[in-house]
This record gives structure tokens, C-alpha cells and sequence, in this order.
């Protein structure tokens, strides 16, 4: 929940640096900055890392280009095909769907088990996420000229789902601070290569003082830090579990955006449906995480 609220507030510190510097160039520095920080864990964990199986390096690579890079830049895409539309609301609706593609991913390769407790408080922390967002109103999905939209969307929200699958597959052989690190090294030649592949290269030469200023921000808070926190959490959590929790994401937005940080404008006004929404999925996420403990006695010793 802590990682997921950090997440959120990424925006805020991301928003200049769209205006300036290519979506995927920005991938590529953050990680490696982020890695530069972690470099000292990185030649400590060395030896840990030489016992490594190919298929933990699979697992680990798969971890990096599904999340790290094709997640967000997929989601990236649809936000600025969605944008030219005048249709924001699409992509983050859509995005909603991840708790599904998590839960059914979790079932199948994790063998996790869905008690039908869990199964029906799923959709009421999905209508408490959806209230937040768009309150009483209906998003209509009209097929025509937004339909890839809603694929990149869809693309996005199945990779990032799938990225906590191989997350937690990667967390059976390491520790969180080891998956972290390996994440953030991997990440480098992978989002190089997505970076001049997709022909948005920057040059660090070109990197002004507030950008580099805002992308060492970046991870120390919503970037390596937020991830740390994140694997400490899975680490102990079940995979269907953590997606709830990551839904804390749209309770700290729409509480930014009703603050003079809003960084889309002015502060928005708070409707009913938005405190209906927020109270109904605060309460769907705490009932989740405490039968959750409550039915792993290993959880509360943590």
C-alpha cells in the first residue's frame, strides 16, 4: 500500500520531465541512477548472483522487459494516442483491469488459492476504485478510431500484472533487496535498447541540473525506493493479496488532485462518489490484508 501510494505520487515529479525528455529516455536514466545508488548492494550481492540457474535469469529478464519497459511504455503510448482524442479516462479505466489479469495469472503459475471471501470482495474494491476515478458516471467503450487505445491499454495493464507474477516467482530465490538490485541492473540494457529502438535517445550531455536533480528525486522516492518497499511487502504477500493493495494508487490521485499539487490544473472538488469510493476500497483492502493474516500466522511475526 506504501509503494503504491509513492507511485502515485510520481506524477508530480514526473510531469516536467515528459515536457522535456523523451518517455523512454526517461526510463533508461532513472534506472540508471537508480543502479549507480544500488551499485554498492549490487557488487555485494555478486557472489549470490553467480549461483543463479538459467531459469532464475529467464525469470529475471522476463521481470525487467515486461515490467520495467514494455508496461510503461505501453501505458505511455495509450496516454498520448488517448490525449489527442480528448479521452484521458479510457487508459486509466482500463488499467483497473489489472487485479483481474493478477488474480487469474496467480491462480495458474502460482498455484495461489481463491477462497470465496477473497473472490467477493474482489469487485467491490474494483467498483470502490472505479467511484474514485469517474464517480457515478459511465465511460463508454466505443469501438472505432480508439481501439488502439484500448489494446495498448489492455497491453499495459496484462504486462504489469504479469510483472508481479514474475516478481514473486523471482522473490522464491532472492531476497527483496537481491530482486531489486537485479531488476535495476537488468533494466539498463534493456531500456537502452527500447530508448534507440524506438529513436528516442537523449544524450546525457543534454541533461539540464533540475533534470537530474528530479530523476535523483525520482529514486529515492517513487523509483528504487518505492520498489524495495513494494518486493519487501510481496516478499511476504500472496500475489492476488498485493493487487488489491496496489489500488491505493487511485485513493492518494484523487487526493493530489484535489490539492494545489494537482498537476493536470486547478484542484478538483471532491463529489460524494469520490469519499463513497475511497471509503468502500480502503475498507475492500483492509479486509483483504487482515483475513489474509489472520489466516497466516507467519505474516504477523514480520
Amino acid at each position: 500500500m506504501i509503494a503504491a501510494s509513492l507511485w502515485a505520487v510520481d506524477a508530480l515529479l514526473r510531469g516536467v520531465l515528459i515536457k522535456t525528455m523523451p518517455p523512454a529516455s526517461i526510463v533508461f536514466f532513472e534506472h540508471l541512477i537508480g543502479f549507480l545508488i544500488l551499485l554498492p548492494l549490487f557488487i555485494r550481492y555478486l557472489p549470490k548472483f553467480k549461483t543463479l540457474t538459467g531459469r532464475d535469469w529467464a525469470v529475471l529478464l522476463g521481470l525487467t522487459v515486461v515490467s520495467s519497459a514494455l508496461g510503461t511504455l505501453l501505458f505511455t503510448e495509450a496516454l498520448s494516442r488517448s490525449f489527442a482524442l480528448y479521452d484521458f479516462a479510457t487508459p486509466v479505466l482500463l488499467l483497473k483491469l489489472q487485479p483481474i489479469f493478477v488474480i487469474i495469472l496467480a491462480a495458474i503459475f502460482l498455484k495461489e488459492k481463491l477462497t470465496w471471501r477473497f473472490l467477493a470482495l474482489v469487485p467491490v474494491a474494483l467498483v470502490g476504485s472505479y467511484l474514485i476515478s469517474f464517480g457515478w458516471h459511465t465511460v463508454p467503450l466505443v469501438l472505432s478510431n480508439r481501439a488502439i487505445v484500448y489494446l495498448l491499454s489492455i497491453g499495459a495493464t496484462f504486462a504489469w500484472g504479469a510483472g508481479t507474477i514474475l516478481s514473486k516467482a523471482a522473490l522464491k530465490k532472492l531476497s527483496f533487496s537481491e530482486a531489486t538490485v537485479m531488476r535495476y541492473a537488468l533494466a539498463i540494457p534493456v531500456t537502452a535498447i527500447f530508448m534507440f529502438s524506438l529513436r528516442q535517445t537523449y544524450g546525457i550531455s543534454q541533461l539540464e541540473l533540475n533534470q537530474i536533480l528530479r530523476l535523483l528525486i525520482i529514486a529515492f522516492t517513487t523509483g528504487a525506493a518505492a520498489i524495495f518497499i513494494y518486493y519487501k511487502g510481496l516478499q511476504h504477500t500472496e500475489a492476488k493479496v498485493s493487487t488489491i493493495a496496489e489500488l491505493m494508487y487511485p485513493i492518494i490521485s484523487i487526493l493530489i488532485a484535489i490539492t494545489a499539487l494537482n498537476p493536470y490544473g486547478a484542484a478538483q472538488q471532491l463529489s460524494t462518489a469520490n469519499v463513497i469510493g475511497i471509503v468502500i476500497l480502503l475498507a475492500a483492502i483492509l479486509k483483504i490484508s487482515i483475513d489474509y493474516a489472520k489466516y497466516n500466522p507467519q505474516i504477523q511475526e514480520i
